[in-house]
């Protein structure tokens, strides 16, 4: 059975907000526990939200290609430290998922079961994100979708960067996302009488709130914000693909992840992976694509 929940968007802006990269430190100038400088990966777990480090909440590592827990008896289940910190003596060279859900160290946050794939083992001071749930209440709202049964449908979201020379992530505007499934069929939005999105609601973020709003606030991505969500997909795996509004033929890459039951799979699309001959930042000089800046 489909069920709407709303909840009150003014609780969300009292949050703080921020629109940082998904490398380096966190927003708040936060670092990694120095006490482990030696270890192979280095992260933070960060609410969504807020981008504030959160600690003692659960973290599994995954594995990038099945999504099953990567050698468990190694790696077992942990809490985040200190600050967020994330320290671990990954193989390097190779692509990791995490998986964050419970609550933080306070109690005062409850994170809905948040996946982040295609995570590099060496990484430094990488944010893992996990979202709560006020926040992903809010998400659905604010963006016109009913959710699914949480028994059967997931989320997928992600942001859509290019790295300049310097590895600096930059937000690219002007790009639409599309969602195929395994066989390869381009997915479209269904929508119930009330024209809230039922199934494959493609949105796309608000570049002052930094939350998903509906195709009728913004029906792209900007360079202020270029993250995008996928919401009320079947248990399953999908291939998500940017590309440019103005030029569909233009791909700037793609991703694929894995909806899980009642929760968030998160994968980010690197447009200089992608296209490595490219030597700028892909976003069309038009002032459409620049979006409003956040406060």
């Amino acid at each position: 059975m489909k069920t709407f929940v709303s909840v009150v968007f003014s609780a969300i802006l009292m949050m703080a907000v921020g629109c940082g990269s998904d490398s380096g430190g966190s927003d708040n100038g936060i670092v990694t526990d120095t006490s482990s400088t030696n270890t192979t990966f280095q992260g933070i777990l960060v609410d969504f939200k807020s981008k504030a480090p959160k600690a003692g909440v659960d973290l599994e590592v995954l594995n990038n290609e099945t999504g099953e827990p990567y050698d468990p008896v190694k790696f077992p289940p942990f809490k985040s430290g200190p600050e967020g910190a994330i320290n671990l003596d990954l193989p390097p060279g190779i692509l990791v998922g995490f998986k964050a859900s419970g609550q933080d160290e306070s109690g005062y946050m409850q994170f809905k079961d948040s996946y982040q794939f295609n995570v590099k083992s060496d990484d430094k001071g990488k944010k893992i994100y996990a979202v709560n749930e006020l926040t992903y209440f809010a998400a659905l709202s604010t963006a016109f979708i009913e959710e699914g049964d949480p028994a059967t449908y997931g989320h997928l979201a992600g942001t859509l960067y290019w790295r300049n020379a310097q590895g600096e992530e930059e937000f690219v505007g002007c790009a639409i996302i599309q969602v195929t499934d395994e066989n390869g069929k381009v997915l479209k939005e269904k929508k119930n009488a009330d024209d809230k999105a039922t199934f494959c609601g493609i949105r796309y973020f608000d570049t002052i709130t930094d939350m998903p709003i509906s195709l009728a606030v913004a029906d792209m991505t900007h360079s202020n914000n270029s993250r995008y969500m996928v919401a009320d997909m079947p248990i399953g795996q999908y291939t998500v693909t940017a590309m440019l509004k103005d030029d569909p033929s233009t791909v700037l890459g793609s991703v694929t992840l894995r909806a899980y039951p009642g929760a968030l799979s998160i994968g980010n699309i690197y447009v200089d992976e992608f296209l490595p001959d490219l030597t700028a930042n892909p976003t069309p000089v038009d002032p459409k694509c620049v979006g409003p800046k956040e406060h």
